[in-house]
């Protein structure tokens, strides 16, 4: 592993607690967690966050104040520590989606079929839109199109014409 990237395989041991602490915070409120993003992909650096796909029942506001409680004991553990004498800030960034957005595919879940990492899913949830947004992403001809500076888009339907509506 590059001393200089942030990993999910380097991040394994933070990942853990803070799936631990999301569970014990949310109880059967939390019902997916998916690492996404540069971590996920294997090219996280110095600066880059955690970003973590949450689906959970209840109200959004309530969530986010939940897992700030987590952020705040996360920070304060042993693996968040080491982490951060390695040279990293290894800042968990949460989207939360309900079961009903979850449902809807959102543009959010390209990335996450593309490269992310489940955590948690103990009812296949998430699981199951994934693999349903990948199909979907197939049955389109869908492409990730990498630009030279390593940014990317999606082609959803190369085929497309003018007047048609693509809906993942």
């Amino acid at each position: 592993m590059a001393a200089d990237k942030l990993t999910a395989t380097r991040c394994r041991p933070l990942l853990g607690r803070l799936l631990a602490l999301l569970q014990a915070e949310f109880g059967d409120d939390l019902l997916a967690v998916a690492l996404f993003g540069s971590v996920a992909r294997g090219h996280g650096g110095p600066l880059s966050d955690l970003d973590l796909l949450i689906v959970h029942r209840g109200p959004r506001e309530a969530a986010l104040d939940r897992f700030l409680e987590v952020t705040r004991e996360l920070r304060d553990g042993p693996e968040y520590k080491r982490l951060m004498t390695e040279g990293f800030l290894p800042d968990p960034y949460p989207v939360f989606l309900s079961v009903d957005e979850l449902e809807r595919h959102p543009w959010l879940l390209l990335d996450v079929v593309d490269h992310g990492i489940i955590l948690f899913d103990p009812q296949g949830r998430l699981g199951d839109e994934l693999r349903r947004v990948g199909q979907r992403l197939a049955d389109l001809g869908a492409r990730k199109v990498t630009l030279p500076d390593g940014t990317w888009y999606w082609d959803l339907k190369p085929d497309w014409k003018p007047g048609e509506t693509v809906e993942i």
